[in-house]
């Protein structure tokens, strides 16, 4: 398939290739990258994505006046700020296209300022679009330099006339000179401020701010395929880290006891305890914390997980994460990842903690691009070496209390744990009785 800005755009590096070519370059890519980590692993074949246009379920825009003033908007060229005009854009839903094409003629109507980033001037940054492609909702958020968003009723009202599947409408300002999209303060103009798709089955519900897969068909076989990989017990405790709105928890509950979620995004984890109480779902819980700081001090107070789920960013984990969920001894650990390079590295530190993968498995997320999720099950075998990476200085003890007991810290509980998960023997009574 040809594009009109595809050597501007650089969006879609791989979309002059057949599905087939495309699936033996992300395999071989992963392969070479597992090699130079010298992980002496199998990449298995990739499941790729039979809807490989418009899916993309999250597009974020700018905007740049022609030659001639004219207001069109776009995807930026590659490696640079310089936008390039995108309309009609096939990775993106048709309906997507029409909302961006309508908001690109008004602001261009209404005589909106765009916002230069060499002078720190003008109102309009970007336009983010979010669409749920089973309910077929949509969310814009309009990205401004100022609070003052002249027009913006107006503009609310000609959209959700035109386009009733838009939701809701959200002013998202970003003061600062950065190349981040959107910062913390917003004000919802229209609607309750998130939308609603159905992801294996289950309603969910996310914010502009919240992590949500990119290719929901994609993700559905993904999470399936994290489901066979864990074959959890129904007795099993499972820890689900960097778990945004709470997909991946939710979809493995059923299988298990219960499932503890971590994110730090406070945002996300509103909407992951919604999306369990409108389905139904009484065994998780979720709890706003740094994955990393959560993971130290399950540590601290010796937590039991049989399973322990990672979905970090593309920038990976951090080695403290790593030390301290091999201390906790799951039975299991499942890591999956936008990012090859940043899980081969982890995958390295993991192995010295005595926790080995056999296979990487693929799921083509990012169909027509470079990009490419992988998934890898990780198991505890013997160690290799007696020495301890990461070794920290020793721990002063703590003073013992009443009846010779160790004292606990006045904090002991202010971290997000509950006291039946510091002490497991009182729950066992309890269940008992």
């Amino acid at each position: 398939m040809k594009c009109k800005v595809e050597k501007l755009c650089g969006g879609c590096q791989l979309l002059k290739f057949s599905r087939d070519e495309q699936a033996k370059k992300k395999r071989e890519m992963v392969e070479a990258i597992m090699e130079r980590a010298h992980l002496d692993v199998k990449v298995a074949p990739v499941v790729m994505a039979e809807d490989d246009l418009f899916y993309r379920n999250k597009v974020i825009v700018g905007f740049a006046k022609d030659k001639s003033r004219k207001v069109f908007s776009g995807l930026y060229a590659a490696r640079s700020h310089r936008v390039i005009n995108t309309s009609g854009c096939v990775m993106q839903p048709k309906l997507v296209n029409e909302i961006i094409d309508e908001i690109t003629h008004l602001v261009d109507s209404m005589k909106i300022e765009l916002y230069n980033e060499r002078t720190g001037t003008g109102l309009l940054r970007h336009v983010m679009i979010r669409y749920a492609h089973s309910t077929n909702e949509v969310m814009v958020v309009f990205v401004t330099s100022t609070k003052m968003f002249p027009s913006r009723r107006n503009l609310v009202n000609v959209l959700v006339k035109k386009f009733p599947q838009i939701k809701t409408i959200i002013q998202n300002i970003n003061p600062r000179q950065t190349s981040i999209v959107m910062q913390d303060e917003s004000i919802v103009l229209y609607g309750k401020g998130y939308i609603t798709d159905v992801l294996c089955g289950l309603k969910i519900s996310f914010t502009a701010s919240s992590f949500y897969q990119i290719h929901s068909g994609q993700c559905e076989k993904l999470y399936e395929m994290a489901r066979q990989m864990l074959a959890l017990r129904s007795q099993d405790r499972v820890l689900d880290t960097y778990c945004g709105v709470g997909t991946i928890g939710l979809t493995l509950a059923r299988d298990c006891r219960e499932v503890t979620g971590v994110e730090l995004n406070a945002d996300a984890v509103t909407m992951a305890k919604e999306n369990a109480a409108q389905n139904g779902i009484r065994n998780v819980r979720f709890v706003a914390m740094d994955s990393t700081q959560f993971m130290k001090e399950a540590r601290r107070f010796h937590q039991k997980y049989d399973a322990i789920v990672l979905d970090p960013p593309r920038a990976g984990t951090t080695n403290l994460f790593i030390e301290s969920a091999c201390s906790l001894q799951p039975n299991r650990i499942l890591y999956i990842s936008c990012d090859p390079k940043t899980q081969a590295r982890d995958l390295i530190v993991f192995k010295r903690f005595g926790y080995y993968t056999d296979e990487i498995k693929l799921v083509d997320m990012f169909p027509n691009t470079e990009h490419i999720e992988s998934i890898a099950l990780l198991t505890k075998r013997k160690m290799r070496t007696n020495r301890i990476p990461f070794q920290q200085k020793a721990q002063p003890a703590r003073p013992k209390g009443k009846g010779g007991r160790m004292a606990r810290p006045a904090n002991a509980h202010s971290s997000g744990f509950r006291k039946a998960d510091s002490y497991p023997h009182r729950t066992k009574r309890k269940a008992k009785r």
